[in-house]
C-alpha cells in the first residue's frame, strides 16, 4: 500500500498547473529560482514553495551555488516519457 501512496503524491504533485509548467522548464535543463520566477511570472516565494513541494516529492533536487538555489529533475526521462504519454492522449 505504501507504494500506490507514493506513487498517488507524486502525480498529486504534478497535477498542479505551476508544478507542472516548472516541471516542463525543467526538461529543458537546470533553473534557478530566479529563472522560474521569471519564466512563468510568479513570485519568487511561489515559486520557491512549488519548488519546494517538487522536491519532496523526489520530482527535483538542487544545488547552491552561492545563495542561489538552481534546480533539476532527479530522473528527466522519466519526466519526459511521461510528459509525452500525457500530451498524446490530450485532444
Amino acid at each position: 500500500m505504501q507504494a500506490i501512496e507514493k506513487l498517488a503524491d507524486f502525480l498529486r504533485t504534478l497535477g498542479n498547473p505551476t508544478r507542472l509548467m516548472i516541471v516542463k522548464e525543467l526538461t529543458a535543463g537546470q533553473k534557478c529560482v530566479g529563472e522560474v520566477e521569471n519564466i512563468l511570472k510568479i513570485s519568487q516565494a511561489n515559486a520557491s514553495q512549488h519548488l519546494h513541494i517538487l522536491k519532496s516529492n523526489d520530482i527535483v533536487d538542487c544545488i547552491r551555488q552561492g545563495t542561489t538555489r538552481c534546480y533539476f529533475l532527479k530522473d528527466p526521462e522519466l519526466i519526459q516519457n511521461l510528459l509525452k504519454l500525457i500530451e498524446q492522449k490530450l485532444p
